[in-house]
Formats: C-alpha cells, sequence, structure tokens
C-alpha cells in the first residue's frame, strides 16, 4: 500500500537533516544519514486529519484532542500489550522535555542519574546540565552484541535516585529481553531507583522480535516507571513535536504535570490531531515500515560485509540505526568524520554517545533503498580510492 522506494525531495522543506548548513549545497552537498527521522511520507490517516484541522483555519489555545489519550493507550495495548490507561496520560512537546521534566520533578541537584553507555546524547546532557550526577554503566560489547553490565548496574543504583533507560536502545539497536529487564526492575526496586524509560523507537522491532514496556512487567514496576514515548519515529512527524508520558501512579503523575507546568512545555494542536490518526489508524502503515526498514537493515548489513570488510556492523534487533564498527579501516578517532565526509556523506559520529574508542559512527537507513545504496557505494568508492 505504501511506496517507501519512492524518493521524495526535501531540500528547502525545512528539513534539519537536508538543511544546507549542515549538509551544504550543490556539488560540495552530503548525503545525509545522520538526524533520526525517516524521509518517508506520513500516513494519509495523518494527511487527512491534518488536512482538516487546517481547513478550519482557526489556531487559538486547544486542548488536546478527546480521543488521544485513548488512542494512544489502545496502540499500547495492540502494539505492546502494555495496558496502559488514557488517564495515566500526559503530553509534552518531546521526550527530551519529558526527560529534563523526571529529573527536576524526582531528583535534586547533587542526585545520582544512572544511565548506560553509549546512549543517546541527552541522557547525559540533561541531567549534567540540571546539576545531577550522572553515574555511566557502560554496556559491554561481547562478539558483536551489547549486553548489560548488571554487577556495574547494581553497584552504581546504590546511589542512584533516577535511571534514565532507552528501549531500544540509541544507537546500538538492542531490544532488550524479558530476563534483562526483569533483572533491571529488581535492582530498581531493591534500591528505590525511578525507572525514566524512553521507548520511542518501540514500534520498529525486526526479525519477529517483541518490544516489551519495562511498565508491563508488573503492577510494582508500573508503579515506579514513566513511559515516554511518541508517534514521532514510526509515522514521520518528529516536526509535529508530540509525545505521551504515561504515568501510572497518581501522586507522581500529578507531580511531573506540576513540573511541567513550571516549564510551560506544552505540544501543538496539529501535533496531537497527527498523534491520535496515526495510533488510530496507522497500523497497516507501522506493520509495511517494519518490514520495509528490516530489508533496508539486511541489505546495508549485506553491503558492508561483502564490500566494506574494514567495517563491522552490530546488526540491530530495533530501530532504523546502524551502529558501525570502523576500526577495521585503520582511521585514527580524530580523522574519521573527515573520512566520511570526503567521501560526501554526513553521518553521526560515536564520540557523541560517549562510545570510548571514538571509532563508531551511527548511519540511519530510513531512507529510501536508492539513497541508502548511493551512500554505502560512496563509502566503498573512498576505501577503495584509500582516501584517508
Amino acid at each position: 500500500m505504501y511506496d517507501f522506494d519512492r524518493v521524495i525531495d526535501r531540500h528547502g522543506k525545512n528539513s534539519a537533516k537536508w538543511d544546507e548548513r549542515f549538509i551544504g549545497k550543490e556539488d560540495q552537498e552530503l548525503l545525509p544519514f545522520w538526524v533520526a527521522d525517516t524521509d518517508f511520507p506520513a500516513p494519509k490517516a495523518v494527511q487527512r486529519a491534518l488536512a482538516e484541522c487546517v481547513e478550519h483555519n482557526l489556531y487559538g489555545y486547544s486542548l488536546p484532542p478527546a480521543g488521544c489519550a485513548k488512542a494512544a493507550a489502545d496502540w499500547q495495548k495492540r502494539r505492546h500489550s502494555f495496558d496502559a490507561r488514557p488517564e495515566w496520560a500526559v503530553f509534552m512537546a518531546g521526550i527530551d522535555s519529558a526527560l529534563a521534566a523526571s529529573i527536576r520533578a524526582f531528583t535534586d541537584p547533587g542526585d545520582g542519574v544512572l544511565i548506560q553507555t553509549p546512549i543517546y546524547a541527552p541522557f547525559f546532557e540533561i541531567p549534567e546540565k540540571n546539576g545531577r550526577h550522572v553515574l555511566e554503566n557502560p554496556m559491554r560489547l561481547v562478539n558483536g552484541h551489547y549486553e548489560p553490565d548488571f554487577e556495574d548496574f547494581e553497584e552504581k543504583a546504590k546511589d542512584a535516585k533516577l535511571w534514565m533507560f532507552c528501549n531500544p536502545q540509541n544507537p546500538t539497536g538492542r531490544c532488550f529481553t524479558k530476563e534483562e529487564l526483569l533483572r533491571f526492575a529488581k535492582i530498581c526496586l531493591e534500591n528505590d531507583v525511578l525507572i525514566v524509560s524512553d521507548e520511542i523507537h518501540a514500534d520498529i522491532i525486526f526479525d519477529g522480535l517483541k518490544h516489551i514496556p519495562i511498565a508491563s512487567l508488573s503492577p510494582e514496576i508500573c508503579a515506579r516507571t514513566i513511559t515516554c514515548t511518541s508517534a514521532s519515529k514510526t509515522f514521520s512527524v518528529a516536526g509535529l513535536a508530540a509525545s505521551v508520558i504515561f504515568i501510572a501512579d497518581e501522586k507522581m503523575r500529578h507531580q511531573f504535570e506540576e513540573e511541567k507546568d513550571r516549564c510551560c512545555n506544552n505540544t501543538n494542536l496539529l501535533g496531537l490531531v497527527a498523534m491520535e490518526a496515526a495510533y488510530r489508524d496507522g497500523d497497516t502503515y507501522a506493520d509495511e515500515l517494519v518490514d520495509y526498514l528490516q530489508d533496508n537493515r539486511d541489505f546495508a548489513t549485506d553491503f558492508i560485509k561483502q564490500r566494506l570488510p574494514g567495517l563491522r556492523v552490530l546488526k540491530p534487533e530495533a530501530t532504523f540505526l546502524l551502529w558501525i564498527d570502523c576500526s577495521g579501516l585503520e582511521i585514527p578517532a580524530e580523522k574519521l568524520e573527515d573520512f566520511f565526509r570526503l567521501a560526501g556523506i554526513l553521518l553521526s559520529m560515536g564520540s557523541g554517545y560517549r562510545e570510548p574508542t571514538g571509532q563508531f559512527v551511527r548511519l540511519n537507513f530510513g531512507c529510501s533503498r536508492a539513497v541508502l545504496e548511493e551512500g554505502l557505494s560512496r563509502i566503498s568508492e573512498a576505501v577503495l580510492k584509500k582516501d584517508f
């Protein structure tokens, strides 16, 4: 039903990913594989809902659409077996804002905030900017697969007030197992550590695996979890800035809302209209998207294995992000970004995720196959020319 192969020109359309300030222009333009959004149009249901809202031509102060919380909760139950309830929902502009509100609402300056690394940068930037003490729990890379270091996690949980969790994990593409989640949760409950779980990539899971919201494991865990999610990654609506935060415990929810009110961090009407339509009518789109992205993932990993032996891909279980070990190229870490720029592509560098070697990059394969193949071919040509 959906043509994800169609290449859509995003130049001049206010796309951060394709803006010339980042990628240059004309014969110097880089192909962008950095910002974590897709190049696919949103579903027709979202387009129709937005068109109807715009046609009304009044954009005054608004409330969330009456059915938005129910649509978001129903999506969680239908897609992820998480019995979220509409009354648990709090709407915010973005998950980064929810992370910040959680830190300010439930911790004090100097308190410990536990994270896994490598990790999406706001997980350490936000607590540090708010005067909290970041406790890094580095994941272990074992045979090309990241695994939690539970012994280190348990030790650091003793000094933590809050754990900021990312599942599916950005940038490594891990989809954590039920056994892993239960062990994490047990440690948090034993040490009275609040769980804030970013599950924005939850719908994009491959190979028949299943995303398990950590709050779905038990009522006790749910009561100590803030689940943050959004339609943005799945339905290509990140620019509409709308997320939904599920908080089962009423006291915690009120405390969170009080902090939200202090920040005045609300979403806009169009963002919530898009969210409701996506979660109500987006099942077919989401299913076809995952199939396409899994094919893209497999194409990219096969291409790299066959034509780029200096690179090693950690095949993601989830997300549309490839985490690539470039150490086989034997390029100094400080020159790695320049190599890819000379190859004509823009990636996210692993050092920005607190990956210690400086030899990893993140590549976004949420694009048409033609664009993905062109980007990989540019890398292959650069390696053959030995332009490094």
